[in-house]
């Protein structure tokens, strides 16, 4: 073999021999610290998000209360006499108007004795006018006579209250409105005071809200108002009633508007908003684009606190316009997440960067 044959195995050797000696290293050694730093970097990394710092400003839209629509009447129709049902005239959901018979109880025998009691009125009463001649003829005692009336007016009485409980065989609907619920069917045995239905009044509809002090003695019934319902209808309302004692637990007090509701298209329990044509409020102005849900589904935004980490605010749409949406129900200053708040949870560390620094 020649010189530069054992050089090269010479060369091959040393080199099988250091390759070997890292992979044992590697193998038995403590992993290196610059892999151990770069999985501990990946895992603790904290999200950057882009914030705009907002404050409250004077919005001079008026006083925006939360409410719900409520039926200006409800109810509760009821049996005053005993007996069964015998007829149900009216379906639930169905209109009906003032003296609308909705259930028939069976008359059973109130009828005969009906008849029987004004046979006995009209011996009563010839019995009574008969009293009067001799008292005054002087042939009877004033105290015979005085008999002789009470019994007439006694027969009088006991007419009044079967032609009353023969009367009520008929329930009839209170007034215009609609049969909201129905209790019973043909064939159930009443007895006196049992539920048989609702009847609601749903024209003029009603909303009711919750007034702060502050603003409740610019409040005045008959002032104009405006409803407006979720899906942006807007009603011409009046306010009908201002509670004169608040609420001991939310120290508010009750306000109620009516609005024409000929047709019945509004419903009574749906969200609506109470605007009131006095005040001046504060709102934020913000993009749609940074409003999100909360896991429970309420409409809200997401913000950095103090300690850098993300709260979520609900707020209350007030108003929207070309320039942004009007809300309520945020501190009156708010660092908003304009950028990446649907990528971190509430109460997760962030590094927030103000979006007025471009160079971010």
């Amino acid at each position: 073999m020649n010189k530069a044959q054992i050089t090269a195995a010479l060369l091959i050797v040393a080199g099988a021999i250091w390759l070997g000696s890292g992979y044992l290293s590697r193998s038995m050694g403590p992993e290196p610290p610059a892999a151990t730093g770069a999985m501990r970097t990946e895992s603790d990394v904290v999200p950057t998000v882009r914030v705009m710092r907002s404050e409250a400003k004077p919005y001079a839209g008026g006083v925006v209360l939360q409410g719900r629509t409520a039926a200006s009447r409800t109810v509760d129709l009821r049996a005053e006499v005993t007996g069964k049902i015998e007829k149900v005239l009216k379906d639930r959901g169905q209109q009906v108007s003032a003296g609308t018979e909705v259930y028939h109880i069976a008359v059973n025998d109130r009828a005969a004795k009906l008849e029987q009691a004004r046979a006995s009125l009209t011996q009563r009463q010839m019995q009574a006018e008969a009293a009067r001649q001799l008292a005054k003829e002087s042939f009877q005692s004033k105290v015979k006579l005085a008999e002789a009336e009470a019994q007439y007016e006694q027969a009088k009485a006991d007419v009044a209250r079967i032609e009353l409980d023969l009367a009520n065989t008929k329930v009839r609907a209170p007034f215009d409105g609609i049969l909201d619920t129905r209790l019973v069917d043909e064939g159930a045995v009443l007895n006196m005071g049992d539920r048989l239905g609702t009847v609601v009044d749903l024209n003029p509809i009603k909303v009711t809200a919750q007034v702060s002090e502050r603003n409740v003695a610019e409040a005045k019934v008959g002032m104009q108002a405006k409803i407006v319902l979720t899906d942006g209808a807007v009603i011409p309302a009046e306010v009908s009633y201002i509670a004169s004692v608040s609420d001991p637990n939310t120290r508010t007090f009750t306000i109620e508007v009516t609005a024409p509701n000929p047709d019945g298209k509004v419903l009574a329990g749906l969200a609506a908003q109470l605007r009131l044509p006095f005040g001046q409020n504060t709102a934020h102005l913000i993009a749609p684009s940074v409003m999100t849900l909360s896991d429970e589904g309420k409409i809200g935004i997401k913000a950095v606190d103090d300690g850098s980490k993300v709260k979520f605010w609900p707020i209350e749409i007030v108003d929207d316009g070309p320039d942004g949406t009007w809300v309520s129900g945020l501190p009156d200053v708010v660092n908003l997440i304009i950028v990446g708040q649907e990528y971190v949870a509430v109460g997760q560390q962030v590094r927030p960067v103000s979006a007025a620094d471009k160079t971010s």
